[in-house]
């Protein structure tokens, strides 16, 4: 605005002389334009290869059109009671709101997604609780009448003490186990993923901006192969959402469009 009426004024230089209502309502249009420009808005991005990558400030258990990744330990522990896995966690929350607190029929939908999959153990571990340790990026498959399905990922490792260890490559690794499970049965519905790599799982090197990064990409380059999921939908918990810079994210999101 300030350049068209600049040009205006190098023609009629002594339109605006004493028209302080011009510069009024050119800054109250400034301030609007602003504001609106400003607004936040939730990241998103849709791509040539056809897909969409959002991130979305809620309750993972709320998005009900897709499929959701529960991170869990190489070893598959469920036991929220004993303090193994913590109440709060995303894996406490599924056992919470899917299996009303049954461990023993949770423990019973993994046993059987586990043999499902052929899965083996590659050891033990001489722990409290469930001691076969399975890779790395095995996957075992929950499903439910109506075609959601749970993506349980081990993606961390327990100790003797119970403390989870995880690395980037173990990360890296798990999502690529993900991406085949979603393109062999996810039949394209969009996947939910949390920020992964933080609480429990303790990646030290991994912050909030690199968990999303990491996993936006893996996910990109594996649809840029083959399309396999109509959506990444990346949730966060609105107690993290201020570790986010949303419009950082969303240049990063629009810088990967080549």
């Amino acid at each position: 605005m300030a350049f068209l009426i600049g040009l205006w004024g190098l023609v009629y230089p002594d339109f605006f002389k004493g028209q302080w209502q011009i510069a009024a309502i050119v800054g109250a249009l400034a301030f609007i334009w602003s504001l609106w420009a400003g607004r936040p808005q939730a990241p998103s991005r849709d791509y040539r290869c056809n897909t969409t990558i959002r991130l979305v400030v809620g309750d993972i258990f709320d998005q009900r059109d897709a499929h959701i990744l529960i991170g869990m330990a190489s070893t598959f522990d469920t036991d929220v009671y004993s303090g193994i896995i913590a109440r709060n966690s995303l894996q406490g929350q599924f056992l919470e709101r899917n299996y009303a607190g049954s461990i023993a029929n949770l423990d019973d939908a993994i046993d059987r997604a586990l043999a499902a999959s052929g899965a083996v153990s590659i050891g033990t571990v001489n722990k409290p609780g469930k001691q076969d340790v399975y890779p790395i990026g095995t996957v075992a498959t929950i499903s439910v009448p109506d075609g959601k399905r749970y993506f349980c990922v081990a993606y961390t490792d327990l100790d003797v003490h119970n403390i989870a260890h995880g690395t980037v490559q173990g990360m890296l690794d798990s999502l690529n186990s993900l991406w085949d499970e979603c393109d062999r049965v996810g039949n394209g519905r969009a996947i939910c993923v949390p920020l992964i790599g933080q609480g429990m799982a303790r990646i030290p090197e991994m912050s909030s901006e690199l968990s999303l990064r990491i996993t936006v990409l893996s996910y990109l380059l594996r649809s840029k192969r083959q399309r396999f999921s109509e959506e990444l939908r990346i949730v966060v918990h609105p107690s993290a959402a201020d570790r986010i810079d949303m419009q950082e994210f969303q240049a990063f999101l629009t810088s990967l469009e080549t």
